[in-house]
């Protein structure tokens, strides 16, 4: 009963995949910069771009934010010559990036990252009685390393404008304190 139910949908997703090949074809033809269309090995890919482009769309048609979860479904079709996940994720952002950072000017992109502020050496990260109970204990990812203290968060311009930034204690993550950065930015 189940392959019933997939076959009658499968009739709807032939016809969106032709249609969608015919859309991404001219777009791809139209809109896309030199640089990436002649690119060095391109007739070597296993896939074209605009087959890519097609997976892309269908992907967005679905519903299916994971691109990891929609190559897993993509490897049960019965195509040999589908990119390896890496492959297929660079080629995403490729084809997607390189129009956008060609329409986009650099003072329209803003970057938002922290850092941290430590009071004192680790060591002492359990015994520190300064700024007690404001702040506290966080972990810095990039030197794997417990401090206590604050930690700064920015929005910066690519070209190095600091917009906005917020001090938080130390455990708080970058993503609670997106709508305090945004907040007062155009």
């Amino acid at each position: 009963m189940r392959h019933l139910q997939y076959t009658a949908k499968s009739h709807h997703l032939q016809w969106n995949m032709k249609q969608l090949s015919q859309i991404c074809s001219k777009l791809y033809h139209d809109y896309c910069p030199d640089s990436l269309k002649h690119r060095r090995n391109r007739k070597l890919s296993k896939v074209s771009d605009e087959s890519l482009l097609v997976l892309l769309l269908l992907q967005d048609e679905l519903g299916i934010k994971s691109q990891r979860h929609f190559y897993r479904i993509c490897q049960l079709f019965p195509c040999e010559r589908l990119l390896e996940r890496s492959s297929f994720d660079r080629r995403a952002r490729q084809l997607i990036r390189q129009e956008l950072n060609n329409q986009i000017s650099q003072d329209t992109i803003a970057i938002m990252d922290s850092f941290p502020l430590p009071l004192c050496q680790p060591v002492r990260n359990h015994r520190a009685k300064i700024f007690n109970g404001i702040a506290d204990i966080g972990y810095n990812a990039s030197k794997y390393l417990w401090f206590y203290g604050f930690k700064v968060h920015m929005l910066v311009t690519l070209s190095g404008y600091i917009l906005n930034y917020v001090v938080t204690p130390a455990s708080v993550h970058d993503i609670r304190v997106v709508d305090d950065l945004l907040e007062n930015c155009r």
